[in-house]
């Protein structure tokens, strides 16, 4: 087996915020509220170069956002947020003033992190299929101007609102031209700054062939990962200083190699050195111990993701964090978290950072959610097409009393010594229905449940989290029926937990089916 190399607990993303945020950003501003917030916690910072093609740094090669101030309006929304009105301008300003003054973003990030000794690596969007008008700055000149290299072609139509057409804008990566342009930009990065590797983000966003010929065309992505490592290798002998090749990729190795990345020959071959395995949006059916198994016998590391969107309540994190690093990773990596307080990001690598520790705090594991097939458009699209469906939601069924769901959650704790909680969400369960659950064969009595058609309570990601410092997580009141039953460690396992879940329906004139969709387990230590 080869050895490992070191490697950080934690990997903190940035999708540089501060640029639509704050005005006048200065070195000292990047320094105080971006690097500053994770001196000390001994993870990485990750930093996003930009998207669409069109770059929040230094470029020499590709677009600068603002390079043509004279497009610009200040009355006009993000090109990813609507809820962000006029910060065209700001972000135009804060980076070209930052160019001005030392050289530019990643020019200070790199000697920011260095003095702080954090690792740093800038992070390539290697598609974007958000919805942009192709009149906006953020659109970007390569694709306006070249129309011919998209997944869509000129003229083609598709059906509205499928995945097809969703991904139709973005990079077709079976052109030569595409695969060119992106192998300049990410060379770019670790040729002119002093930086510790390079991330390839394959799900920012993951479409990149035309979907009846991603399988067939592995073959050229694969060649430019091959560009990528050798020119990095390059530069690592010409430095004396190793730099890491990193990619995120999708959930699964089968749907890495459907969509076109032969992930695990890039493993196998010694193409990365580090994967971060998902988009976190099916983080507890995301198999990460697939990819720890076919990274064993390299030195390849192998990250979990985890995202803020879908998961913000620390008994969520934990429980992630510790049944990924049980089954082997080598540690966490942070989606949408960048705005989150300094505290917030010390105790959190704590917990990451000591297994022991870990394992004695409370947590929560669930059913991941499949992601929806329909309607979808841009950048869920390209989700969708890169995630395997879930066993949730499921109808369930009320002619047939005898038949219903049986789902599982994997626990990693040890259970001698919990209490716990099973929690079931569900739409449309009038108060005549009542449930038959079993949790591991036992019983659990309907008498018992605390029923509650008021929907409950989740810790989520703040509201506008991505425009304003610093963030925590806030309560939000979710609706449909909730069904909560107290167990103790009697009733659990330490691997996998069966829950059998069957309707027996009260109500005989029912208008809408009753859907399970969600399932949470609770553990207390």
């Amino acid at each position: 087996m080869a050895p490992k190399p070191k490697a950080p607990p934690i990997i903190f993303t940035d999708d540089g915020w501060i640029f639509t945020a704050e005005e006048n950003v200065s070195v000292a501003d990047l320094k105080e509220k971006i690097v500053d917030g994770y001196a000390g916690t001994g993870g990485a910072l990750w930093w996003s170069t930009g998207d669409h093609e069109v770059y929040q740094f230094e470029t020499e090669i590709g677009e600068k956002f603002g390079d043509d101030r004279s497009d610009l309006d200040a009355t006009a929304p993000s090109f990813v947020h609507s809820a962000t009105p006029g910060v065209e301008n700001r972000i135009a300003a804060n980076l070209h003033g930052l160019i001005a003054e030392c050289g530019g973003p990643l020019t200070a990030l790199a000697q920011l992190c260095r003095e702080a000794e954090i690792p740093f690596f800038p992070r390539v969007r290697m598609n974007s299929h958000y919805v942009i008008d192709s009149s906006h700055p953020g659109y970007g000149r390569f694709r306006r101007e070249q129309p011919h290299l998209l997944i869509g072609r000129p003229g083609e139509e598709f059906p509205e609102k499928s995945v097809e057409w969703g991904i139709r804008t973005g990079l077709d990566y079976a052109h030569a031209e595409v695969r060119e342009h992106m192998r300049r930009i990410a060379c770019e990065v670790f040729e002119r700054f002093d930086v510790d590797g390079i991330e390839l983000d394959f799900m920012r966003h993951s479409a990149f062939f035309r979907m009846a010929e991603a399988t067939a065309n592995s073959y050229l992505m694969t060649d430019l990962v091959q560009k990528i490592k050798a020119r990095l290798d390059e530069v690592s002998a010409q430095r004396g200083k190793t730099l890491q090749l990193a990619v995120r990729v999708p959930p699964t190795l089968a749907d890495s190699r459907r969509i076109g990345l032969d992930v695990d020959e890039w493993i196998e071959t010694g193409l990365v050195d580090i994967v971060v395995v998902g988009g976190g949006f099916i983080s507890f059916e995301t198999p990460v111990d697939e990819f720890v198994r076919a990274a064993a016998s390299t030195p390849c590391l192998v990250y979990g993701c985890i995202e803020a969107t879908r998961h913000s309540d620390r008994h969520f994190l934990r429980a992630l964090a510790l049944r990924w690093l049980t089954d082997g990773a080598d540690g966490i990596y942070l989606y949408n978290f960048y705005t989150m307080s300094p505290e917030w990001n010390r105790q959190t690598a704590a917990e990451f950072s000591d297994l022991a520790t870990l394992k004695k705090l409370d947590k929560c594991y669930e059913i991941s959610g499949t992601m929806s097939f329909s309607p979808t458009e841009g950048h869920s699209a390209a989700f969708r097409l890169a995630h395997p469906s879930t066993p949730l939601p499921v109808p369930l069924p009320t002619d047939s009393p005898s038949l219903g769901p049986t789902l599982h959650i994997r626990v990693a704790d040890d259970v001698a010594d919990v209490t716990g909680g099973l929690a079931l969400r569900l739409d449309h369960l009038p108060s005549e229905d009542r449930l038959e659950i079993e949790l591991n064969g036992r019983a659990l009595p309907w008498d018992q449940a605390q029923v509650s058609g008021d929907g409950w309570s989740r810790q989520q990601a703040a509201p506008l989290f991505w425009a304003s410092y610093p963030t925590r997580p806030v309560e939000q009141k979710m609706e449909g029926v909730s069904v909560e039953f107290a167990v103790d460690g009697s009733f659990l396992r330490q691997g996998i937990n069966e829950i059998a879940v069957r309707l027996v329906a009260g109500q005989e004139d029912r208008r809408e089916q009753v859907i399970l969709t969600g399932v949470e387990l609770a553990i207390s230590h």
